[in-house]
């Protein structure tokens, strides 16, 4: 009886922590805090969406819980905070439903986004797209660039919802791993793509526009695109309003400039809202 005690003694064993982590509460209902390490255990208060907690001591005691079909692993953190009441709550609680510290991967760059009350770094893994929030000037990638992240978990505010939270990822660190398709061609292109227009357009979005219009020639599959890369001659692009079976879009005509000459060899239609490029006929 004695080895069993002692047994289970050394297995509920609490190990500190190094340092203090700061987490938040990434489940939407909030999440409970218990008296002690144990679902059986008394429930003394709950700590809101979003709200930061700190975390005091893990247990290593791992368990499994499923959430709307998904199943979370996670062990019984004790932690401090604020409660759903504004008031100081220390209890323990499933670091499941908490988010995760500091992180670090690589992902393939896909584009910088201003539109949103924060800015956005937008990148991709596989299959899978994420953003995250960009707050350091001076960054400059292209599509397709192998960049290394670390980001950890922070809140933003929501404009018109009051003093809505939501969490989001911001970007600590990046650095640059490999280049993509579209730094090899400028390095070896070594010319400024050309572009002529009629209409009022921003220069914000002519430069976005310029960015799709590059990454398209980059990795077209017209021959004729490939063979005036090859050889060096100037490429270019023209930006028309046309109307194209009865709605109104916005039309690119990449063409090859040679002794003043000028010659159409792909059109493209823009939709902005994705930003995307389609190739068509005309």
């Amino acid at each position: 009886m004695k080895k069993i005690v002692l047994a289970f003694i050394i297995f509920i064993q609490i190990t500190p922590l190094f340092a203090q982590t700061n987490l938040f509460v990434t489940a939407r209902s909030g999440l409970n805090v218990r008296e002690n390490s144990s679902l059986d255990a008394k429930k003394t208060g709950k700590f809101n969406y979003a709200e930061k907690v700190t975390v005091l001591t893990k247990t290593d005691l791992f368990f499994e819980v499923t959430d709307d079909g998904k199943k979370i692993k996670g062990q019984w953190y004790k932690v401090t905070g604020k409660s759903d009441n504004n008031e100081e709550l220390t209890g323990y609680v499933f670091s499941g439903f908490l988010s995760q510290p500091k992180q670090k991967e690589t992902f393939n760059f896909l584009h910088y986004n201003d539109n949103f009350d924060y800015p956005v770094i937008g990148v991709s893994k596989g299959s899978s797209f994420y953003g995250f929030i960009n707050t350091e000037e001076g960054r400059n990638y292209l599509k397709g660039d192998s960049i290394e992240i670390e980001w950890e978990t922070g809140v933003v505010y929501i404009a018109g919802d009051g003093d809505r939270k939501e969490l989001a990822d911001f970007i600590l660190t990046t650095k640059k791993i490999k280049n993509g398709k579209v730094a090899d061609f400028r390095e070896t292109y070594k010319k400024e793509i050309k572009y002529t227009y009629t209409h009022n357009y921003t220069e914000d979005y002519l430069d976005k526009l310029y960015l799709e219009v590059e990454n398209y020639i980059v990795n077209s599959n017209n021959e004729l695109i490939k063979k005036i890369i090859e050889d060096k001659k100037q490429l270019g692009y023209t930006i028309e309003e046309k109307t194209v079976d009865g709605e109104d879009i916005t039309v690119i005509g990449i063409y090859k400039s040679f002794e003043g000459k000028t010659t159409t060899v792909q059109w493209l239609s823009y939709y902005p809202e994705f930003p995307k490029l389609y190739e068509i006929d005309l």
